[in-house]
């Protein structure tokens, strides 16, 4: 996969970056209008829980391996293994989306030409 090909991810890791970015937004609006209702800037540390599921979403998104982990072991036990299931039963564009450029076999490029 080229660095042209690796601007957006493909579909399966997309909706992976869906199920981890939900929880970091909805954080960060409770805080919000939380502090807004009642005027207690201390209900904007609500939006420190959106950081791990916001870091995760973004991981996936720049193809992260450290983030490929958190999200299918995290991810088992909070959406019952569907970021699992999406992530590791997925196709080969999937899989290469998470293998740097320098692990890859220079065999591979070639035979695929």
């Amino acid at each position: 996969m080229s660095v042209a090909e690796k601007k957006r991810p493909p579909a399966p890791v997309i909706a992976a970056v869906v199920l981890w970015a939900l929880p970091a937004v909805f954080f960060l609006l409770l805080s919000v209008v939380g502090a807004l209702a009642k005027g207690d800037p201390a209900i904007l540390l609500f939006v420190l829980l959106g950081f791990l599921p916001g870091m995760t979403a973004l991981g996936l998104w720049q193809g992260n391996r450290g983030a490929r982990v958190v999200a299918i072991v995290q991810g088992f036990v909070v959406y019952g293994g569907i970021t699992m299931i999406l992530l590791l039963s997925v196709p080969r564009s999937s899989r290469d989306w998470f293998t740097p450029d320098f692990l890859k076999d220079p065999t591979e490029d070639f035979l695929e030409r």
